[in-house]
């Protein structure tokens, strides 16, 4: 069709070619779109960036992976303007597959073509290694991450501390979160850490955070120790659901009313009445709820 153009009476531009370029992916036909896409490198109209990633994106989602590869790679040999999105693109698609090496190769090709990963790459290989239970490598990238002076993103945050809480890998990750709290600050890591380290079962280690978390005495705070209690008590461990509330207290945190009277229950029912009677004491003290309160409570 751009050839017969050329032979009448107008000459394609870099817009028509485009048109026919996305038209083509529309309808699912990707060979031509890809073809078009060589034309319009040949008659000197290179697609941006944001076109190149739109047809990996198409090549990908119909799990021609291999192929979008080599076509990121002709545009690159062609001298367009490949960059990080159009690699980071690829990566993620090829660790949703669970191709890891595939991934890695990709990253090695973007150091040798000059192009630097940024967080949202960093983040994706460190996340697939960290699921394949690759967790030193994943550390290796992530101190590599930050050598570069590249801040790690909430995303990068949340992604690090599951995958070493569901290895049970509490220490490495307290080191690892001194060095990225170094560079980049995250009020809510070590809250993070406590609920997940909740979600995989592992009250101990969440409760010894305990201690950096109440520094702030803020709503994420008691949110986390909430959490806490509420998993010793889904453990049959009400003693130590209750010594996080007096702990909330001693930080001027108030705990839910309505969970640490579940707590007294259970504390009642092990025969702890002090301890009971001692945390519903606290609310009357503070004015959470009246002595009368208290009194009705004592006798159900």
């Amino acid at each position: 069709m751009m050839k017969a153009s050329e032979e009448q009476w107008w000459t394609p531009n870099a817009i028509t070619y485009s048109v026919v370029m996305h038209g083509f992916r529309r309808e699912g036909k990707l060979a031509d779109a890809c073809d078009v896409v060589r034309e319009m490198i040949g008659k000197g109209f290179p697609p941006t960036p944001v076109e190149i990633n739109l047809l990996i994106q198409s090549l990908c989602q119909t799990g021609r992976l291999d192929e979008a590869k080599k076509f990121m790679e002709e545009c690159l040999n062609m001298g367009c303007a490949v960059n990080v999105v159009n690699f980071t693109t690829l990566i993620h698609r090829f660790c949703l597959q669970d191709d890891i090496e595939a991934a890695l190769s990709l990253l090695d090709d973007m150091y040798l073509s000059n192009k630097h990963p940024d967080a949202v790459t960093y983040t994706t290989i460190i996340d697939a290694l960290g699921k394949k239970g690759r967790i030193e490598e994943a550390t290796e990238f992530t101190l590599k991450m930050l050598k570069k002076g590249i801040d790690p993103t909430p995303v990068t945050y949340r992604t690090v501390i599951h995958r070493y809480c569901q290895l049970g890998r509490v220490e490495d990750l307290l080191n690892l979160l001194d060095k990225m709290l170094a560079r980049q600050e995250c009020r809510t890591a070590f809250n993070q850490v406590i609920e997940k380290l909740c979600t995989f079962g592992n009250l101990e280690a969440a409760d010894k955070l305990l201690g950096k978390v109440l520094r702030t005495a803020s709503r994420m705070d008691a949110n986390s120790c909430h959490m806490l209690m509420e998993s010793y008590l889904r453990k049959g461990i009400p003693l130590s659901a209750y010594k996080v509330a007096c702990r909330m207290f001693s930080r001027g945190l108030i705990p839910d009313l309505k969970l640490c009277e579940k707590v007294c229950k259970k504390l009642m029912q092990e025969g702890k009445s002090e301890e009971a009677d001692n945390l519903l004491l606290r609310f009357v003290e503070r004015g959470n709820i009246s002595s009368r309160c208290l009194q009705l409570s004592q006798t159900e």
